[in-house]
Order: C-alpha cells, then structure tokens, then sequence
C-alpha cells in the first residue's frame, strides 16, 4: 500500500509502479523542518500516484537529464535561422547546462529557477565559472586556467542575458511537458528583472544623428572608383549609406536587395528578403515584407549604379566586387566607420542609420502609423514604445481647436471695450445716483451696506 514513511532518518515516498515492482522515493530539495520534508514527500507520492494511474510513470534513473531536454530541444527546433540557434546554443552550453548539470528535469522547481536568477544576477556561480575557465583555455590554450577563473570572477551578466536565460528555459520547460517529461513548466511563474534598459527607456538621442550631422556623414561616405579600363573597384558606400537612411532598412535587408526589388514607375523599393549568416532569408517578421517610397534624387542615384555595379547571378544592389553578397563586417569596415571617422562623428552602429530615419520622419509630423509601417514593425505600439520621445511634447492651441469643434461658428461674441480716449469714464468715477439708475434695471438695489441682488424665479 502506498504511504509516506520514515526512512534512514528522513520522510520518503514508498509506492508500487505500474509493474508492480516497489520504490521508495525521497522529496528533492532543501527543508527547514521536518513538517515540510514530510509534506514535500506527501505531494510526491500523490504525483507518483497520479502518474502511475495515467500510465506515463518513468523510474528516477530513467528520466531525461536536464542537459540532455536542451540537446533534445535543439534537435528539434529545424525552423529558426542559424543566429537564432548559436544564441540559443550559446545560452545553454555557458549558463544552464553547467548549472543544472546532472540534475533529473523533473527535479528542477520553480524555487531552483529563482534561485539560478538571483546567483546570476549576484555573478557567476561556481558552475558557470568552471564552463567558462573549459572554453577560455580551449580558445586559448596558452592561458592558463588560473588567469581564466579572475577573468570570469570580473564577470556578471547583464539583466537582459539572464532574462534571456529565463526565457529559453521557458520554451525549454515546454517542450519537455508536451512529452511528457514534467507535469508542469516550473519557469512559467518566475518573474524576470526589470531591464532599465527596455526599449521605452532606453536613451537613443545620442545614436540619432542630425539633418546636419546626417549630411556630413553622406558625403563622407566612399563613391564608387573606376581603373582606366573603366571597371569598378570599390563598393559605393555613399549611396549605401544614403539609401539606409532615406529607407530605414536593416543592414541584412540592404546586402539583400536586389535590382528586381526596385520599381521604378511608382518608386518603390519592395523588401523581401535579407542575407545573413551566409544565406538569404525571409525578412524579420511578416510585416517587414513592405514597400518603402524611394526620393527621386535616390532614384537618379540608382539608375546610374546600376550601370556600374559589377555583376551577379543574384542580380543585387550592392554586392561585393565579385557580384556576390557583401559581408557585415566589410560593410563596416570599409565603408560605415570609415565615413564616420571622415565626417568626424561619434561612433555609432549602422542600425542607428534606421532609428536616424524614424526619429526625423517623427520629428517632422509625420504619422505614427505610416512610420511603422515603413520600419516594418508588427505593430505601431512598437514605434510609439522605442520613437515616443521624437514625438512633439508640447501642443499648444488644441484646447482652442477643439472649442471651435464643439461649437463651431457659435461663438461667445464679447462687447468691445472703449478705451479712456473714447470718451468712457471708469465705473469707481460714476456718480452714486446714475450708477443706482443703471443698475436698477437688472433687480440690483442699494442699502444701507452696500447692494443687493434681486433673485427672480421666473
């Protein structure tokens, strides 16, 4: 029979599984008393129980570790982009797995998980330390593990790395209930740290340059150089940088651009793909599929590079000298800082080219929705929560606009004032009996202090 038992000095489980065959099961876990040891073995007979009868009881030995749920869970997720998973690989190999290493997955409670936050919020526990020390010596082998382990007691993850963290253990945790490996997901409920660093508050004037600043830096981007021969020998950074800024794309959508993209009757530049981690990929969400109006000066511009640009099977805007797609890094490299440096500019990041054109077009009335649009984002909340400081603060003038809505052309008319040059005398300098005269036509009559006011109810 069932039952919750002493044993050895503790509270266990002592239950039979589905064959038949007897276990004897200690709750997991650090307990104050001996009452919460006792209750925490109770919950674990009636889950045991309850597994037993729904048929899907697995032994403690043969359940899944948590390190091999992530290796589980990565096999897999077959429809996310080659960045996404490295992150993802990153997180688990340099923060979980070390952590939870050799821990059953159903051993893991919702108290561990916060308790995973909070050490990481504090540094590197001793685990992580460790993992880090393993991949430092490896990348480096002639540091010593002595030097590594400073090197990561200096480290501390930042608030969104661990709410990273929370998050993929979240998905994780999901994955291992709909096979059946845990009743529940124990980081449904785990709050995550405030980010000071959220989008909403985050400072981005500094990253915005100005009309001035955005002039300067466009005409220090690199044109295009031609040999003798007349064959092109370097990249047109200039208009790269000029068509990011009057378009906002993202610098994976500019490598991606194709000729075929740009329709030049209606001067619109259809986005419809992206080139990152070495292969073409549908743009960021469904909404970043859009259409962006092009200004005639870009389209002049373009007509011109088309002609120059060297060459692909791909048929893109701007490819490297061999017709292929250009790398990230030679984009920056070559031409962003480069130019940034001519222009003698602080340095910034060439997405802050995208939040430069939102933050203008914000700046200059432009509609919220419109903007979102242009950006791509799936919603305009998005735009409103990262661009609502380029937003107009001061409105002067809208109570008197909606005044006028209300009433129209039923406006309160007011009598003109005469002034003392037109002959009209100050009403303390009237004489006591014409001023009684005046107001007694409007139920006003004097006593012995002063007046009094005759109220009709008519």
């Amino acid at each position: 029979m069932a039952t919750v038992r002493r044993s050895r000095g503790k509270w266990v489980a002592d239950y039979r599984d589905h064959h038949g065959k007897r276990r004897i099961e200690g709750p997991k876990g650090q307990f104050e008393n001996k009452a919460q040891e006792k209750k925490a073995a109770q919950a674990l007979l009636t889950q045991r129980l309850s597994e037993v009868s729904r048929g899907d009881f697995q032994p403690h030995r043969t359940r899944p570790t948590f390190p091999q749920v992530c290796e589980r869970y990565l096999e897999g997720k077959v429809n996310i982009r080659p960045s996404t998973r490295r992150g993802y690989e990153c997180l688990i190999g340099l923060y979980l797995s070390p952590y939870f290493e050799g821990w059953k997955v159903t051993d893991i409670s919702t108290s561990d998980l916060e308790r995973f936050r909070s050490e990481l919020a504090e540094g590197l526990p001793a685990p992580i330390v460790e993992a880090f020390v393993r991949r430092e010596t490896a990348a480096r082998p002639r540091l010593v593990a002595a030097r590594a382990k400073q090197r990561a007691a200096k480290k501390k993850p930042g608030v969104r790395t661990i709410n990273k963290c929370l998050t993929l253990l979240t998905m994780i945790f999901n994955y291992a209930h709909k096979h059946g490996w845990v009743e529940r997901n124990p980081a449904e409920h785990v709050e995550k740290l405030r980010d000071a660093g959220a989008h909403e508050r985050r400072p981005l004037d500094t990253n915005i340059l100005t009309p001035d600043e955005v002039r300067l830096l466009i005409d220090a981007g690199e044109p295009a150089h031609r040999d003798k021969h007349g064959v092109t020998t370097s990249t047109n950074y200039r208009l790269i940088i000029k068509v990011a800024i009057f378009t906002g794309l993202r610098a994976g959508e500019m490598t991606g651009l194709q000729w075929g993209d740009i329709d030049w009757h209606s001067r619109q530049l259809h986005v419809r793909r992206a080139w990152k981690e070495g292969a073409y990929h549908m743009p960021k969400t469904l909404t970043s599929t859009r259409r962006v109006d092009l200004p005639k000066l870009l389209i002049d511009e373009l007509r011109e590079w088309q002609l120059a640009c060297p060459k692909g099977a791909d048929g893109l805007v701007f490819p490297n000298l061999e017709g292929k797609p250009m790398s990230h890094a030679n984009l920056l490299q070559r031409g962003f800082y480069p130019a940034l440096r001519r222009a003698r500019l602080r340095k910034i990041r060439f997405h802050d080219l995208r939040h430069t054109f939102a933050s203008l077009l914000l700046a200059n009335g432009e509609d919220v929705v419109r903007v979102s649009r242009l950006l791509g984002h799936a919603s305009p909340s998005i735009t409103l929560n990262v661009y609502s400081h380029m937003l107009p603060k001061e409105h002067y003038g809208g109570t008197d606009r909606l005044a006028e809505l209300i009433y129209g052309g039923n406006k309160v008319e007011t009598l003109p004032k005469k002034t003392p040059s037109e002959g009209a005398r100050p009403i303390s300098k009237l004489p006591i009996n014409h001023l009684l005269r005046v107001v007694a036509g409007v139920g006003i009559e004097p006593t012995t202090r002063g007046f009094s006011i005759r109220c009709s109810t008519n």
